[in-house]
């Protein structure tokens, strides 16, 4: 099961040549609800083993295959990075928060803010750089990017972030299957008649790349674009905001998969 660093060493262990292994990782929460379905509410690593191996039995897993040593380092750049954009903006809140005392209170504490927000600004600069020499050195993350770029609403950060978190992304049979990886499809919610709503997004997959999705979808729908029709077609049927844009993730997502697996940029036809 996916526990983070810990899982990933133990994948690279099992994966040594000697040890002759196929793994796969699995998502917990998956595993977890298939656990409840079964009527199992103790705990234990023995019945948590148990579970696992009724849980691969009847879904068998796709094959986890280690990315590529740069894929790798672009995945730890990419995280490092919204992690010092994510404690930038705590700080400038922070800063925020305290300019709005009584002046000449907090000078201090306004100092040491400032000098946080200068030590990140600093870090960003140093990530942005390691990853401009990430893509001088690899061919294939460069062009994969500028392709990726072809598609409106996706910039240097998006293109990067979908590269990162979805190191196999042209190896997948259809869009819809990395939609789903992605965590992007809406779960429907149907049951007689009484009860016919969408539902929210999966959300299975990784948290970084539906926050770099969601911004790309706010530029399409603010934008001039030949996909923001699509959007707004969403909002004269008397959608909702959020649900627009969660299709324009998955829409935007679909149409990467596309340009990377046909290495082709973006046309007008990708958006029909």
């Amino acid at each position: 099961e996916a526990t983070g660093p810990y899982a990933l060493e133990l994948l690279y262990f099992l994966l040594d040549s000697a040890r002759h292994m196929e793994v796969a990782l699995l998502n917990p929460r998956h595993v977890r609800d298939y656990g409840r379905s079964l009527g199992r509410r103790v705990k234990t690593d023995r019945v948590d083993a148990e579970v696992i191996a009724r849980f691969i039995q009847s879904v068998p897993p796709r094959r986890w295959t280690p990315p590529p040593v740069e894929i790798r380092e672009l995945q730890s750049l990419m995280r490092r990075r919204a992690q010092l954009v994510a404690g930038k903006l705590a700080a400038r809140n922070r800063l925020h928060s305290i300019g709005r005392k009584v002046p000449g209170e907090g000078d201090e504490a306004l100092a040491s803010v400032r000098r946080e927000i200068a030590f990140l600004d600093g870090e960003l600069k140093h990530i942005e750089k390691a990853l401009t020499s990430l893509l001088r050195r690899s061919v294939v993350l460069t062009k994969a990017e500028a392709l990726l770029r072809t598609v409106p609403g996706i910039g240097r950060v998006v293109a990067l972030t979908i590269l990162a978190e979805v190191p196999f992304i042209a190896s997948f049979g259809r869009a819809r299957e990395v939609a789903a990886f992605a965590g992007v499809t809406p779960s429907l919610q149907e049951s007689g008649t009484s009860v016919r709503r969408r539902g929210r997004l999966s959300k299975d997959g990784s948290s970084a790349l539906r926050t770099q999705l969601y911004m790309a979808a706010l530029n399409v729908a603010r934008r001039d674009n030949p996909l923001r029709g699509g959007y707004e077609a969403f909002m004269k049927r008397g959608k909702p905001k959020m649900v627009a844009l969660g299709a324009t993730m998955h829409r935007l997502l679909r149409i990467a998969y596309g340009v990377l697996k046909h290495e082709t940029p973006f046309t007008e036809a990708f958006a029909k």
